[in-house]
């Protein structure tokens, strides 16, 4: 009987550890596309103008935009 204590506690206590560290990444969120887009805009990489023209080369554009 003593080892379903030790059990029952020791899942009370990662319990509460994951929930602490839900709430604190929910209180202090880590900004992940903001930090993208910045590097993108500060240092303009080439893979990103080759990833946006491979993307508006792949698009055909439409007979109805002519008229």
């Amino acid at each position: 009987m003593n080892t379903y204590k030790d059990s029952l506690s020791s899942r009370l206590v990662l319990c509460f550890i994951v929930l602490v560290g839900l709430i604190i990444l929910h209180v202090i969120p880590l900004p992940i596309l903001e930090t993208l887009v910045l590097y993108v805009l500060i240092t303009r990489p080439y893979w990103f103008k080759d990833l946006v023209d491979q993307i508006y080369r792949s698009k055909k554009p439409s007979e109805s935009a002519d008229e």
